[in-house]
């Protein structure tokens, strides 16, 4: 299936750390997230790359993956979720429930796309690059700080992408 890069979009943010800490605050989040995805939804965007981190990534795919259960019956739209992965042992150092919920979240999405077998220097900047390339328009959650969401902010804004940062 070929996918239309003005019907795409691409999420980065933090990693859970640099997410709000309190229960009301990340709350507000999903709610700004979640309509942030029904706006791109309604506005035809049918495909959603994430970089399958946790934090930011992993929750953005969550509420994609909700989403695409609903079913308006008048108007039935196929949503893609699209993990792109820079290595595969990615997860090996996170927490016991990061990885439950990375792995139960690669199961639904429509395709994984693995960069790399091993680490490889780069290849964070290489899975953001990709997800860029193939999106028309980003959401973030981007504080301002350097590290790889301010590199993909960045880079997306060379390219033209319309940013939507939630912070």
């Amino acid at each position: 299936m070929r996918i239309n890069k003005n019907n795409s979009l691409c999420f980065t943010g933090h990693r859970t750390e640099k997410l709000p800490k309190t229960e009301k605050e990340l709350e507000n989040l999903k709610k700004k997230l979640l309509l942030a995805i029904d706006r791109a939804i309604a506005n035809g965007v049918d495909t959603f790359y994430f970089g399958a981190c946790y934090g930011f990534d992993l929750l953005a795919a969550q509420l994609v993956l909700m989403r695409s259960k609903i079913l308006v019956l008048d108007n039935p739209k196929h949503i893609r979720l699209i993990a792109v992965v820079p290595f595969e042992e990615q997860a090996a150092c996170w927490s016991e429930t990061n990885r439950e919920i990375y792995y139960s979240t690669l199961q639904y999405c429509d395709e994984v796309i693995m960069l790399h077998t091993k680490f490889e220097k780069g290849c964070y900047h290489e899975r953001n690059r990709y997800m860029v390339n193939r999106a028309g328009q980003m959401i973030a959650y981007y504080d301002g700080s350097s590290g790889g969401t301010g590199y993909t902010v960045q880079y997306a804004k060379q390219k033209g992408i319309k940013i939507t940062n939630l912070y």
